[in-house]
């Protein structure tokens, strides 16, 4: 049995011709295999009367169980209506919850964590019908409760059931051109990426890159699985995305950049520094909030936190009776690449980009596949079109 995943979001869905668009693409691809998943994700958007928002208004306080229910009935309503849509074009379908999927999850209600595919309920669906239609974002907790994996999560539920159910390709349709060098709103030179390794793709996506959530491109490298991004309105591929490292060419795929931070700034009190350190990210984590660009020094500690997080970062700290001092806003900006793992001088190009365009680092990380510099928020787009010009326009 031949088998392709194709998931289409939200965007795809958003209106009567798009959606039409999406189920004549369906039904080209079930010319080319014998059975096809679709994952859709919610096609409501604020005042529609089955937007997820609209849907979320109706109840004043729901508890957590009770809001994941809510947030999940949009994906069942696309479903629905999709599944419906195919049979009027003459095609055996049939939609299905993601619990009805299999997607088993931890016990956070939103945001929760995928654990596995139970894909006997899926198997026995396409053993009746050619095409199965799964509402994405959401699935089953361990209490038994309905549970929603946050944003991006269709992309993941997707994924998983592709890599669970061995599917000979997977394919995400989107309302984009393809693939950029960077985000064309901010680098005016960005062009476009016609492969692309699934590292990649993945780091770009954790560095701030809104293409695909990382967490699918884990998965679907994991499995070796074939991967595609077509365009809605042409159908064709604009991007492949290959499961190993393309080394041909240049070596940096792209640059991005992240959310809006703060960055802290924490000096130590004279106590042994590996104690101080242990103690400032323990207290910091222990208050539920998430931080990136660690790095310390000689007793002394920096890293960022979300603009959100910032009061409750201070609070901690200000209870803990530390010195500290916050730089807000600031953003990380990166450049991504796997070919760059054990190439020499990359750094040294990095630094001199953004100091020839008058920009400050004030922190930076790397890992094999990325060099991050955190920068005031005011120069994110000149540092981005620095770093685009100096690794990839020239």
């Amino acid at each position: 049995m031949r088998l392709c995943v194709l998931k289409f979001g939200g965007t795809c869905l958003a209106t009567e011709l798009d959606r039409e668009r999406s189920a004549d693409l369906c039904a080209s691809e079930l010319e080319k295999f014998e059975k096809v998943v679709v994952v859709v994700s919610a096609m409501g958007r604020k005042g529609d009367p089955y937007s997820t928002d609209t849907l979320l208004e109706m109840v004043r306080n729901p508890e957590p169980g009770e809001k994941s229910c809510l947030l999940a009935c949009g994906e069942i309503i696309s479903a629905a209506l999709f599944a419906d849509m195919l049979r009027d074009k003459g095609i055996p379908a049939v939609s299905i919850t993601g619990w009805n999927a299999g997607i088993r999850t931890g016990n956070k209600n939103y945001g929760a964590e995928l654990q596995k595919v139970e894909k006997e309920y899926l198997e026995s669906a396409l053993a009746e019908f050619p095409c199965v239609v799964v509402a994405g974002f959401q699935g089953m907790n361990d209490s038994g409760r309905v549970s929603v994996l946050g944003r991006g999560g269709s992309d993941v539920t997707a994924a998983a059931i592709a890599a669970a159910m061995d599917a000979d390709e997977l394919v995400l349709f989107k309302k984009v051109d393809s693939i950029f060098t960077a985000d064309p709103a901010r680098v005016s030179g960005a062009v476009k990426v016609e492969r692309i390794s699934v590292e990649d793709l993945r780091q770009m996506g954790w560095e701030g890159a809104g293409v695909l959530h990382p967490r699918a491109s884990e998965i679907a490298g994991a499995a070796g699985m074939p991967m595609k991004i077509k365009s809605l309105d042409t159908g064709h591929v604009v991007t492949k995305v290959e499961p190993y490292v393309i080394r041909s060419g240049r070596y940096i795929t792209g640059v991005v950049s992240g959310p809006d931070v703060a960055r802290f700034l924490v000096l130590g009190d004279g106590e042994e520094p590996g104690k101080f350190y242990s103690g400032v990210f323990g207290m910091v984590a222990s208050a539920g909030v998430s931080m990136d660009m660690f790095s310390v020094m000689e007793g002394r500690m920096m890293f960022t936190v979300s603009l959100a997080d910032v009061d409750t970062t201070a609070g901690v700290l200000d209870d803990s009776g530390l010195e500290y001092s916050v730089l807000s806003p600031c953003v990380k900006v990166s450049i991504v690449g796997a070919g760059m793992h054990g190439m020499h001088g990359v750094m040294a190009r990095f630094s001199s980009a953004l100091y020839g365009a008058g920009i400050e680092m004030l922190q930076t990380v790397d890992s094999h596949a990325t060099i991050s510099a955190l920068v005031r928020l005011e120069r994110r787009d000149d540092a981005l079109r620095a770093l685009h010009r100096e690794f990839l326009e020239t």
